[in-house]
Protein backbone atom coordinates (compact mmCIF):
# COMPACT_ATOMS: atom_id res chain seq x y z
CA UNK A 1 0.00 0.00 0.00
CA UNK A 2 1.26 3.48 -0.75
CA UNK A 3 0.15 6.61 1.00
CA UNK A 4 -1.71 9.36 -0.73
CA UNK A 5 0.44 11.67 1.40
CA UNK A 6 3.56 10.54 -0.44
CA UNK A 7 2.07 11.66 -3.74
CA UNK A 8 0.46 14.85 -2.42
CA UNK A 9 1.49 17.85 -4.46
CA UNK A 10 -0.94 20.14 -6.14
CA UNK A 11 1.22 23.11 -6.95
CA UNK A 12 1.45 25.22 -3.82
CA UNK A 13 4.24 25.74 -1.36
CA UNK A 14 4.14 25.56 2.41
CA UNK A 15 6.19 28.76 2.47
CA UNK A 16 3.35 30.68 0.79
CA UNK A 17 0.78 29.43 3.30
CA UNK A 18 -2.09 31.81 3.79
CA UNK A 19 -4.90 30.82 6.13
CA UNK A 20 -8.22 30.38 4.38
CA UNK A 21 -11.10 30.68 6.77
CA UNK A 22 -14.28 28.88 5.93
CA UNK A 23 -17.49 30.61 7.06
CA UNK A 24 -18.75 27.45 8.79
CA UNK A 25 -15.66 25.71 10.16
CA UNK A 26 -17.50 22.66 11.47
CA UNK A 27 -17.06 19.25 9.90
CA UNK A 28 -20.28 17.84 8.55
CA UNK A 29 -20.67 14.20 7.67
CA UNK A 30 -19.50 12.37 10.76
CA UNK A 31 -16.17 11.15 12.08
CA UNK A 32 -13.10 10.87 9.83
CA UNK A 33 -12.28 7.58 8.19
CA UNK A 34 -8.71 6.48 8.91
CA UNK A 35 -6.76 4.27 6.50
CA UNK A 36 -4.15 2.74 8.80
CA UNK A 37 -2.32 -0.57 9.03
CA UNK A 38 1.08 -1.96 8.12
CA UNK A 39 3.39 1.06 7.80
CA UNK A 40 0.51 3.59 7.67
CA UNK A 41 -0.62 5.51 10.77
CA UNK A 42 -2.75 8.58 11.48
CA UNK A 43 -2.57 11.77 13.55
CA UNK A 44 -5.10 13.88 15.45
CA UNK A 45 -3.81 17.37 16.33
CA UNK A 46 -5.86 19.31 18.89
CA UNK A 47 -5.88 23.02 18.01
CA UNK A 48 -7.15 26.33 19.38
CA UNK A 49 -10.75 27.08 18.33
CA UNK A 50 -9.77 30.35 16.62
CA UNK A 51 -7.75 28.51 13.93
CA UNK A 52 -10.74 26.51 12.66
CA UNK A 53 -11.10 26.87 8.91
CA UNK A 54 -7.32 27.07 8.33
CA UNK A 55 -4.83 24.33 7.43
CA UNK A 56 -2.11 22.53 9.40
CA UNK A 57 1.06 21.73 7.44
CA UNK A 58 3.68 19.08 8.20
CA UNK A 59 6.92 17.85 6.59
CA UNK A 60 8.41 14.40 7.13
CA UNK A 61 12.03 13.41 7.61
CA UNK A 62 11.65 10.84 4.80
CA UNK A 63 13.95 11.12 1.80
CA UNK A 64 12.55 12.79 -0.18
CA UNK A 65 10.47 14.63 2.44
CA UNK A 66 6.70 14.35 2.36
CA UNK A 67 4.89 17.70 2.60
CA UNK A 68 1.26 17.36 3.64
CA UNK A 69 -1.55 19.49 4.99
CA UNK A 70 -5.11 19.09 6.19
CA UNK A 71 -7.95 21.32 7.34
CA UNK A 72 -8.50 22.37 10.94
CA UNK A 73 -12.15 21.98 11.91
CA UNK A 74 -14.48 22.02 14.88
CA UNK A 75 -15.39 18.39 15.53
CA UNK A 76 -17.49 16.46 17.98
CA UNK A 77 -15.91 13.42 19.67
CA UNK A 78 -18.38 11.38 21.72
CA UNK A 79 -20.42 14.50 22.44
CA UNK A 80 -17.39 16.64 23.34
CA UNK A 81 -16.55 19.54 21.03
CA UNK A 82 -12.93 20.06 20.01
CA UNK A 83 -10.98 21.79 17.26
CA UNK A 84 -8.69 19.37 15.47
CA UNK A 85 -6.73 18.56 12.34
CA UNK A 86 -6.89 14.89 11.31
CA UNK A 87 -4.25 13.31 9.08
CA UNK A 88 -6.01 10.07 8.11
CA UNK A 89 -3.11 8.33 6.32
CA UNK A 90 0.59 8.94 7.09
CA UNK A 91 3.61 6.79 6.27
CA UNK A 92 5.30 5.94 9.57
CA UNK A 93 8.27 8.09 10.57
CA UNK A 94 9.00 11.48 12.08
CA UNK A 95 7.08 14.54 10.91
CA UNK A 96 7.53 18.19 11.83
CA UNK A 97 4.56 20.46 12.43
CA UNK A 98 5.20 23.68 10.49
CA UNK A 99 4.30 27.22 11.46
CA UNK A 100 2.58 29.42 8.83
CA UNK A 101 5.99 30.47 7.41
CA UNK A 102 7.00 26.80 6.87
CA UNK A 103 9.40 26.66 9.84
CA UNK A 104 9.43 23.32 11.73
CA UNK A 105 8.19 23.82 15.30
CA UNK A 106 7.33 20.40 16.81
CA UNK A 107 8.18 16.82 15.91
CA UNK A 108 5.72 13.94 16.06
CA UNK A 109 6.45 10.25 15.48
CA UNK A 110 3.93 8.26 13.47
CA UNK A 111 3.84 4.48 13.89
CA UNK A 112 2.13 2.09 11.51
CA UNK A 113 -1.35 0.91 12.52
CA UNK A 114 -1.56 3.52 15.31
CA UNK A 115 -3.27 6.88 15.80
CA UNK A 116 -0.90 9.46 17.29
CA UNK A 117 -2.07 12.64 18.96
CA UNK A 118 -0.48 16.01 19.59
CA UNK A 119 -1.82 19.00 21.50
CA UNK A 120 -1.01 22.20 19.62
CA UNK A 121 -3.24 24.51 21.63
CA UNK A 122 -1.47 27.62 22.84
CA UNK A 123 -3.32 27.33 26.13
CA UNK A 124 -3.60 23.72 27.25
CA UNK A 125 -7.02 23.33 28.78
CA UNK A 126 -8.72 20.29 30.18
CA UNK A 127 -10.41 19.35 26.87
CA UNK A 128 -9.96 15.68 25.94
CA UNK A 129 -8.31 14.86 22.61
Amino acid sequence: MTSAAADHDHGHSVQTFEPVREPAARVRGGPPILDIGGHIGALVATMDPDVAGTELHMRSEHQPPINIHTGVWHRSFNGVDATAAVFAELVEGTYWVLDPSGTPIRPITIRGAEVASIDLRTTNSAHPH
